[in-house]
Formats: structure tokens, sequence, C-alpha cells
């Protein structure tokens, strides 16, 4: 009986630890915002821009395009100038170069064709 206990005893105490660590660490944690290949039929954060006032190494006014995926934040710089982003199925909030963020709820697309915001960053929640 005595081993019986002390087995038991032990299985408890492993349980009991494997779940404070499950507890302490969560299964996902924080997960970046990750850059994806664009998918037609997905449905993650889909940005066009441009950068303008890079280095020259890199040249002015180059374009870019990238999809986002996972809930998180990334940046994009100082030179970035958002032209059209479609947030899919995410809620984002684009932070602004002067300090002004502007959120934008899921299944939108928004396009500045004249005056582009200055976006620093952008965040999928």
């Amino acid at each position: 009986m005595s081993t019986v206990r002390k087995t038991a005893r032990s299985l408890f105490a492993v349980a009991l630890l494997a779940a404070g660590f499950s507890i302490a660490t969560p299964a996902n944690a924080a997960h970046a915002t990750n850059q994806t290949p664009c998918i037609e039929g997905e449905n993650f954060v889909h940005v066009w821009g441009h950068y303008s006032g890079r280095p020259i190494i890199v040249g002015p006014n180059e374009d870019f395009e990238f999809c986002l995926a996972n809930a998180g934040t990334v940046s994009l710089g100082q030179y970035a100038w958002v032209d059209k982003v479609s947030t899919g199925n995410n809620d984002i909030q684009m932070n602004d170069a002067n300090g002004a963020t502007v959120r934008i709820d899921r299944w939108h697309i928004v396009a500045y064709p004249n005056r582009p915001p200055h976006i620093t960053s952008i965040r999928i929640f």
C-alpha cells in the first residue's frame, strides 16, 4: 500500500508540475506577425505601397507588396507609404509617422490614391 501511495503521489506531483509549466508558458507565445506569400483566395492582410527617400543603394520610389499572417506588429521603417491595404479576415491598426493610428476592421479594402499615409507599423489583432 505504501508503494502505491508513493507512486500515486509522484504521479500527482509530476502532473501538477506539468500543469504549472503549461500555465506559465503559453502554448502560442505571442506570435509575431509573419510575412507570407500572397495567395489568391487567402484572407491575409495584403499591403501595397512604396518606399520614398531611402538610401541611394536601394533607389527612391521602390514599390512593395506583401501579405501578413498571425497577430502581432510588423515595422515598415521610416520610409514606407501605404497605397492600399486589404484586411482579409483581420482587424488591423496602422500607425502613422505623425503618431496617429488608424484602425481598419476585417473584410475591408482601403486605397489611398492621392495622399498615401506614411505608415511606420501595422498591428494585426
